[in-house]
């Protein structure tokens, strides 16, 4: 096992979770009805603005803005609230990574570090009850800072104090170039050869993470 002096840190989605639904599919569950390519792109550019500019209400401001932009028959505030709950219903965790982050929280300090909205971030980790194992949440809109800034990697170490700090995520430019900028030994997973290790698949990560205690 690794040493207690070790901190790890996951990336949420892509890594500790995934998704069983498209997120078009999880929009058009969210307003009732079936809309066009078009609406479906200004949406999903709405959102991602907003969470990248870290707005307040970035899914609201998204829906809303789509609601005028295309004059939907919505009520932008209960459309909202939907949508934040078929994101999370449609979530998923591999019963192996659970596993490995319920056994690695007995000796070592387990973190989440992820870029998104506060809300809806923290109702995935609940959805599926990782917060029982994890010492540390750190979500880039409530924070005032996203991934790939290297701040926010900073401030991670700030959070759990260790002599090794390890991170796995899912995207090389907003998660393994940062951090192993920031000093973090880092696993890569679904990448090529551009970390320290590389998993192909979330589900094996933790046969990873013993090659990298080797």
């Amino acid at each position: 096992m690794f040493r207690v002096e070790t901190a790890i840190y996951f990336d949420l989605d892509g890594t500790l979770i995934t998704y069983g639904r498209d997120f078009d599919k999880i929009f058009e569950s969210a307003l009732g009805f079936e809309v066009s390519q078009e609406v479906h792109d200004y949406w999903t550019e709405q959102l991602l603005d907003n969470i990248e500019k870290i707005e307040e209400k970035p899914v609201y401001k998204a829906i809303k803005s789509t609601k005028k932009e295309f004059d939907l028959d919505i009520d932008p505030k209960k459309s909202t609230e939907k949508y934040i709950g078929e994101e999370v219903s449609s979530t998923q965790v591999f019963p192996q990574l659970k596993e490995l982050v319920q056994n690695l929280s007995d000796n070592h300090k387990i973190g989440i570090l992820t870029n998104g909205v506060g809300k809806v971030q923290m109702k995935k980790i609940e959805e599926h009850s990782l917060q029982e194992y994890v010492d540390e949440v750190i979500i880039s809109n409530p924070e005032g800072v996203r991934k790939p800034n290297k701040e926010i990697f900073e401030l991670a170490k700030e959070r759990l104090p260790a002599e090794n700090h390890i991170y796995m995520g899912d995207t090389f430019e907003e998660d393994i170039k940062p951090a192993r900028k920031a000093g973090f030994k880092t696993i890569y997973v679904s990448g090529e050869k551009q970390s320290d290790l590389v998993a192909e698949k979330p589900e094996n990560l933790a046969k990873v993470l013993d090659l990298m205690m080797e």
